[in-house]
């Protein structure tokens, strides 16, 4: 049998149990974590996962590691089998060494707290941060179902706590701000999970916009604490412009019928007209600086005149007919390549 037929029967694997599961492919995806068309792949035979994901898969399925593969019986099985080995004696280290430290930390803290000030203040501030890094470093392994779930949760409650007791060191009405602003921080992470958890389509475009609506209520709560008349005059037509940038890159990388070579292109394209687009429009908003303005970044004899003046900003401009000229060439063969490929 070769390694063709290895990967095809070990696909057919996959899918019977994920069927005997109950799950379809979206479902299974979502709950690994990875795409649709990743698990599609998996199935007929066109790729293996990759070993960190053995673990997880086999607890989607309700399968055993030796059963996992058994089901693939063929040289890279071995090969898979004993990185997955390595994998786990590496991350089950990794978290012993975590968990060892945040227990030294705190019972350390603990004494000093009490030994030196008699009291247990700042304490609370090292035991609330352990515990937020224990979120991410050891208790993704110790949940078994819900996963993302229970460590955004917990990671968020911790959060709170920290700043709690920061309050509690330190005092004053800051805390207000600061529980506001890290609620409305913590929207995008959730926002993100209710878009994995409740969507099996679409999950990027519905991320992007997500992070698109967030940017502009986050910095709207800011104002509402920091005040001053910078929200709608400076940030929204700044955080508009950086939108505009991501959308035109999201767009090429997502839906741009290109190769590689061609989205790279697109995608360098808008990178290297962020410097001018965003200087003008600074310029344009608040106080001039002086700096070269939009026509003035093409301008070869204006970057020489201003390095001859002394002023830095033709630095700006070198950067950007740099970038430019390579972006240029980037996209050039991107076009050249999506010729040849049509032509086939």
């Amino acid at each position: 049998m070769d390694e063709h037929d290895n990967k095809k029967s070990f696909g057919e694997y996959i899918r019977r149990k994920r069927q005997e599961a109950g799950l379809t492919q979206g479902e299974l995806a979502g709950r690994l974590f990875v795409t649709e068309s990743a698990v599609s792949k998996w199935e007929r035979g066109l790729s293996y996962p990759d070993v960190s994901m053995v673990v997880p898969i086999c607890g989607a399925l309700g399968i055993t590691e030796h059963e996992f593969f058994t089901a693939c019986d063929d040289d890279q099985a071995h090969v898979q089998a004993r990185q997955a080995a390595v994998w786990r004696g590496v991350t089950r280290n990794t978290r012993r060494f975590f968990a060892v430290s945040y227990a030294i930390a705190v019972v350390v803290c603990f004494i000093c707290d009490l030994a030196v000030f008699h009291a247990l203040d700042w304490f609370w501030i090292v035991l609330t941060g352990c515990g937020l890094a224990f979120c991410f470093t050891n208790l993704p392994a110790l949940v078994g179902r819900s996963r993302l779930t229970v460590c955004l949760g917990a990671a968020t409650g911790c959060l709170f706590l920290l700043l709690l007791a920061c309050w509690w060191y330190a005092g004053g009405w800051w805390i207000i701000g600061g529980l506001a602003i890290t609620a409305a921080s913590l929207a995008l992470p959730w926002g993100w999970w209710a878009v994995w958890r409740f969507y099996g389509r679409h999950v990027l475009p519905l991320c992007a916009a997500v992070l698109t609506v967030w940017v502009f209520g986050l910095l709207a709560v800011i104002w509402a604490f920091a005040g001053g008349d910078w929200l709608v005059p400076v940030a929204f037509p700044l955080a508009l412009a950086g939108c505009g940038f991501f959308w035109a890159g999201f767009a090429a990388v997502y839906w741009l019928p290109a190769g590689p070579w061609g989205k790279a292109g697109a995608v360098a394209l808008l990178v290297s007209f962020a410097t001018p687009v965003f200087n003008g429009l600074c310029d344009l908003l608040l106080e001039d600086t002086g700096g070269p303005r939009f026509l003035d970044y093409f301008s070869v004899a204006d970057m020489l005149a201003r390095r001859a003046a002394g002023d830095l900003s033709w630095v700006n401009s070198l950067i950007f007919q740099i970038m430019l000229v390579i972006s240029a060439a980037v996209a050039a063969v991107g076009v050249a390549a999506e010729i040849r490929r049509r032509k086939r």
